[in-house]
This record gives structure tokens, sequence and C-alpha cells, in this order.
């Protein structure tokens, strides 16, 4: 049975938009992270939803209208054909290819594309280096890409180089880039299904796109999560000239970003965690790239959606260092009413309820962790109701205690 609530679009977006203010709404907004919760509501593996969104409509309409959502979340997860087609080894997915239960979500691999003595290679000249080194790596039926040069651009040299394009590998590699091509566009029309099934339901839409942070672009993707900490101190000054160029990279996406008309920028962080890092070094390689790009958000009219991952308890009084509220700051692992303390005046937190609570707690359990946040946070406002990280399935009779002590409880 649906909980009672508001289902009216323009009531849920100035709940948000008040929360996002600082401000006081009607209630506290009910936000939650959604993943592949879905394809449970709807009856299908997640091998299923991951090869074609489209499945995931069902329940994506079924969850909305029993589970009352101030913002959708679209099912986050990787496309299973165009990775099959690319022959991707940095991403593990369900299904027979790489041996995962049909049931289990994706999993990203902490792969080494670029090695230590390729730095100086990768800072003359980034692009060529992905096109050539990084793509081929990341993907096995890329492997053609290895042998292009666009490096020759005088005379016999410019010609000759052409004949590249004859090799059979390269010329295969074009061509899986042509498919895959057109498997993107499927699926971005598809995950547009999933936000028009959302609209429908009065719910309004979180973020459509995301930008990681600068310093997470080098080491998530190119030079991996392990290393980078460790060049960090055998080779800071390549580190700090990388992670300028992927910030010029991260400002030129938000740029494109501003044309999808989305409100929010998903900003997932992986590297600046209290376990990874000292507060020195992120203050030093971290803090600096990654709030200029929240800055272009802003000028771009967007707003932050800043999902900080792990431990964050070191990092509050640095986060302050934003635009008043214009933020909005999601913890997975962090006392959360030293957070409302340091944050309260400045940006707008969520997150926090342990999303394993939800999945193997009491409702009792869940009703009185529900009411701490709400007693700790909601005051004055600036708070949304959220998990501590996506949720990917659930049970039923939690999450309802979970909503329905929200609307309840929550309200101002």
């Amino acid at each position: 049975m649906a909980l009672t609530t508001e289902n009216n679009l323009e009531q849920r977006i100035a709940r948000v938009d008040a929360a996002v203010a600082l401000r006081e709404g009607d209630r506290v907004p009910m936000a939650p992270k959604i993943g592949m919760a879905y394809a449970q509501t709807a009856g299908i593996d997640r091998y299923e939803a991951l090869n074609d969104a489209r499945l995931l409509r069902p329940g994506v309409e079924k969850f909305l209208q029993t589970y009352p959502c101030d913002l959708f979340w679209a099912g986050s997860g990787y496309p299973i054909p165009m990775m099959e087609t690319l022959g991707t080894t940095a991403i593990r997915w369900p299904g027979a290819t790489c041996g995962v239960p049909l049931n289990q979500g994706f999993q990203i691999v902490d792969g080494t594309y670029m090695e230590e003595d390729e730095y100086d290679e990768f800072l003359r000249d980034p692009s060529h280096f992905c096109m050539t080194k990084v793509f081929p790596r990341k993907h096995k039926k890329l492997a053609g890409l290895a042998k292009l040069n666009f490096h020759e651009v005088v005379e016999f040299g410019h010609y000759a180089s052409m004949a590249a394009f004859a090799d059979p590998e390269v010329r295969q590699a074009l061509l899986t880039l042509m498919f895959a091509g057109e498997q993107a566009v499927e699926w971005q029309r598809n995950s547009a299904l999933l936000r028009e099934t959302a609209l429908a339901c009065q719910t309004p839409l979180g973020a459509l796109a995301g930008q990681n942070a600068p310093y997470d672009m080098l080491a998530d993707n190119i030079r991996g999560f392990l290393n980078v900490p460790m060049d960090l101190y055998e080779i800071p000054e390549k580190v700090t000239a990388a992670i300028d160029i992927m910030t010029e990279y991260a400002l030129q996406n938000v740029r494109r970003l501003k044309n999808t008309g989305s409100k929010y920028c998903f900003m997932p962080l992986h590297g600046g965690t209290d376990d990874f890092m000292s507060l020195e070094d992120y203050r030093t390689f971290y803090w600096p790239s990654l709030r200029r790009v929240m800055e272009e958000i802003i000028d771009c009219g967007m707003i932050p959606y800043v999902f900080c991952e792990g431990k964050y308890d070191t990092r509050l009084e640095v986060l302050r260092e934003v635009p008043r509220g214009k933020v909005i700051y999601m913890f997975e692992q962090v006392d959360i009413a030293r957070a409302k303390a340091v944050l309260g005046d400045t940006a707008c937190i969520c997150g926090n309820l342990p999303t394993s609570l939800l999945l193997y707690g009491k409702p009792h359990e869940v009703v009185d962790e529900t009411r701490r946040l709400l007693d700790t946070c909601a005051p004055g406002g600036g708070f949304l109701m959220d998990c501590s990280i996506v949720l990917d399935h659930y049970k039923e009779e939690n999450l309802e205690a979970w909503f329905d002590t929200t609307l309840q409880y929550g309200r101002y």
C-alpha cells in the first residue's frame, strides 16, 4: 500500500529548494539514493536491468507510487551491451563474461592504465595518451588504437601515418567504436524514458549527470587508486601537473553538462577520505581542484551534489569553504551531529543513515535511527533524509518504517 503524502511536483521541488537554501519547508525532504532497488521492485535481476534499462520502468513506477520520494535518482549502472562490445576490463558485471552472479552488481577494477614512468608522456599530450594508451588498456577490443600516431603532421610522415588505418586491428577498433556509439545513444534514450516515468509520478529529477573530482579522475581512471597516494610522496610535482590537466577536463565537462538542463551535478568523492589521505595532503592535492570544479558548477547555475564517501570527520571545516546555500553534501560515515554544527549555516547535508540497517536491521531500529537523525539535523532546515550509500535492494518493512517516520516525524 502506498504511503500517504503530497503527490505534487511543485510541492516537492519547493521542499527540496528550501532545504538547499538552508530553510525549513513543510517537512524534511525524502531523497534516498536508489540504485538497483528498482530492479527488485520490477521483479528482475541486475543482469537484466543492466542489459536493458527499459525493463526498470515498471519498477520505477511502482517504487515511486509506493515510496514517495522528493527526488528521483536513476538506477546506477553501466550498460552491459556496450561493455561486451568494447571488451571492457576496467569493470566486472553480472553474467557469464565476468562470472559475477546474475543478481549482484557491477564491480569497478582498480587497474593501472598509466605507469609511473609514463607521467611525462601523459603530461606532454594527455589526449593522445588516453586515446592510444588508456583506451586500449581498458578495453580489449580497442587494442588497435595503440597503433595510431597523431603526432605526424609534416608532409610525407603525415600521409605515411595513415597506413595504420589499413591495419585489421585498427579497423576493428574503429568499427567497435562506431557500434559502441550506437549503443551509447540507446542507453541514453532508455535512461530518458526512466526520467519521464519519474516525472509522470510527480517526482522531481535528481542529477541527470555527474562529475568526478580531478584527483579521482586521475586515481580512479588512469593511474590507479592505490598508486596515486604513493606518487604524492615520490613525484608530487607530476601528480599536481596531472591534476591540473584533469581539472581543465572537468571544467569543460561541467560547461557541457549545463546544456543538459540538470539542476544538480552529482560528485562522488573517492580518494579524499580520512583513511586514504592526511588533512594536509587533502588541502594540498584534493580540495583546491575539487573546489574549483564546484565553483564552476555553481557558476553554471547548477547545484553540486557532493557524495563524501567513506570517513569524512576531519574534512568538515574544509567543506565550509563554499558559497552559502549552494551545495549539498551527502555523507557515508561521519559524526552527523558535528557535521550539522560545522556545516549547518553553509551547506545542506544528507546521508549517514546506514544502508546496512535498511537491509538487515529491524523496523524499530530503523525508526529509532531515523528519529535520531531528524532530531539532530532537521531543526533550522538544510537537511535531506538519505541513506549512507546507494540502495540496491531492500526489506519492505524497513523501507516503510523509514519513509513513514520521515513523513510524519519530519514535519516542521
